[in-house]
Parts: C-alpha cells; structure tokens; sequence
C-alpha cells in the first residue's frame, strides 16, 4: 500500500499543483496507512426495492459504499442528502452516523443490526424486499484496528464523493470501480477475498483524488500541526458559517495572535483572508456547474445578501456573478445575467 500511495504518475496532477508537497503528504498518507489496513474490510453486498432505508450509527472504523446499480440517497448529520448514482463510490473516513434510503428524506428506515444476519440466511446478498425500482450496492468497512488517525481525520471531510462521471478521467479508478462492481455482484470463489483488496486500494485512490483537490497545496505541513488543520477542516467544511478569528482560535485552541502567525507560516495567508478565497472559489465553481440562483450561492458561501456577495465576487474576479456564469457557460441558458 505505500508503494502505491507513493507513486503518483505525472498524469494524475492538475495544472498548478505542488508536486513537492504532494510528494510529502502522500508519504505521510502512506506511513499512516501502512497500519490502518492491519484488521482488513468487512464487507456485505445489499439489494433493495423502493421505498426502503438502512441506518447505520455511528462506529470506530472507515465505512464505504459502492452503487452497483439504481440510485439512492446518503444522509448524514447537518449536511445536505447526497444522490448516489450507479458506479458512485462514498467514503465516510471517521464513520459517521448516516443513512442510506430510496428517497431524499430517508422516510422508511431499518437500524442495521437488523438485517446484520440476512447474508447467512438468505446467501451472498442482503435482500430488504420492495417493489419499486431496485438499487444494489456493497457497503465495506475497516472494523478492528487502525482506522484513519486523528490528525488526517482532522482534515478529511465527513464524507469523500467520487461520483462515476469523475472517475471516468482517471482510468486508474475506473478500472479498480468496475472490477469491484464486477466482484460485488458475483458470486465465485475467492471474491470475498478479491473485494478486501479491492476495497483497500479503492480508498487509497479515494484519498488520493482529495489530495490533488483544492486541500493539496496546504495540507501537507498543517498535518504536522494539529491546531493548523483543525482551523483548516472547520473553515472548509463550514465555509457559509460567519467566522470570526476569535470563533476559529477558539476552535484550534490557540490565542488569535498564535493561530494567525502559524496559520499564515503553513498555509501562506491569514486564515480569514483564505476564508475569502475558499468561497469565492465554490462560488465560481457552482455558477460553472450549477443552476442554482444567486440567491442560493451567496447563501451557500455565507453571504446575508445576494449584494453583498456580488460585491464580493466582483471584487475577486474582476465580473459580476451573472456575467461570469455566462462567459463560463455559453451553450446553456443563464437567467441571473
């Protein structure tokens, strides 16, 4: 598993990436992980027919899922429901409470203690009946030693997406996702075994892709220091939140006076002036790729006000919200310009 962490072919990096620091951290990854693999994965493939939903509480170790077939929803506590979409795999690092159901508001649900005990009864695949359209997926997890260690876990989101229409890019991944989907619903000798190191390498390109995301130029030397990181984590997964440098020290546990010097020497700008950033970049990216309003971006990115959040992103990107969705997307209609 090191070797692969540590191998990063050149194809792999986006334009403008670090690759010293990529190096770095994926070393750390690499000597973290080395352990974290020590218990292996426990996996159970799963059938389900509308309406249903599965709960599963919260537990000391990584849990995944793959979509075989069909779509469903995710859900986990104060985020927004996910849509899974066939070929899309969810990695929850800390594994968080969440659910997995038919429809967006999880309304028919079973703990998952009790279906713990179907695939001895009823075979290879845990069958929750229904007579709607059926999704199929597998659900993996890490559940003796290891998991991931609380300084990556401190940087990770609560849950890493790597939807099927991405993957594709990356013909490495692809490749891994549909020999696991090939496994998952298979039932040949060996394939439990098969899936187990299926799964390992699966999480290791899911933790590779957030490396060469938006976190891959600054978290290799916050990950040394913990107070850093959990500033980092806190202002990424609550960007709409209104931060104050008094909230965020508090947060990391230092003065503001020592969180803004540590903070500017690893990540090279103070972190309310990253705050900034980080949101204008989401903004951009869900007026490239969204249809959502002004209204709901601002929102997202924790403006009171679509005027104020124009003002802001006019201020960064030299255009107003409406004319950069435009330039960005000439072959679609833009309502906001």
């Amino acid at each position: 598993m090191a070797a692969l962490l540590t191998s990063i072919p050149d194809r792999l990096g986006h334009p403008g990436t670090n690759r010293s620091l990529l190096a770095s951290g994926m070393d750390v990854i690499a000597d973290m992980l080395s352990a974290a693999r020590a218990g292996g994965a426990t996996t159970v493939r799963l059938r389900a027919a509308a309406p249903w939903g599965v709960r599963r509480d919260r537990v000391p170790s990584v849990a995944c899922h793959l979509v075989t077939q069909g779509t469903c929803w995710l859900r986990t506590p104060g985020a927004e429901p996910l849509r899974l979409e066939t070929g899309d795999f969810a990695l929850l690092p800390d594994g968080a409470g969440h659910t997995l159901s038919s429809d967006r508001q999880g309304s028919r649900v079973l703990d998952d203690d009790v279906i713990a005990d179907r695939p001895r009864r009823a075979g290879p695949e845990i069958d929750i009946g229904g007579i709607g359209p059926e999704t199929r997926w597998l659900c993996a997890g890490y559940r003796s030693t290891g998991a991931l260690p609380p300084p990556l876990l401190a940087l990770l989101p609560p849950v890493l997406h790597v939807p099927a229409r991405e993957s594709a890019v990356r013909g490495d991944l692809t490749d891994t996702l549909r020999m696991l989907a090939r496994e998952a619903t298979a039932d040949r000798p060996g394939s439990q075994i098969i899936i187990d190191r299926l799964v390992d390498i699966l999480v290791v390109h899911a933790l590779r892709e957030w490396l060469l995301s938006g976190l891959a130029a600054t978290w290799p030397a916050a990950l040394h220091d913990l107070p850093v990181a959990t500033a980092v984590t806190a202002l990424h997964h609550e960007l709409h939140r209104p931060w104050t440098l008094d909230e965020l020290a508090a947060r990391s546990g230092l003065s503001r006076a020592t969180l803004t010097r540590r903070f500017t020497l690893l990540i090279g700008e103070p972190p309310l002036s990253y705050l900034r950033h980080k949101r204008m970049e989401l903004a951009a990216r869900r007026l490239r790729e969204s249809d959502e309003t002004l209204t709901a971006i601002a929102d997202r990115v924790g403006y009171a006000s679509e005027f104020a959040f124009s003002r802001a992103f006019s201020r960064t990107f030299g255009v107003a919200p409406g004319r950069y969705r435009a330039a960005n997307r000439p072959d679609r209609e833009c309502r906001d310009v």
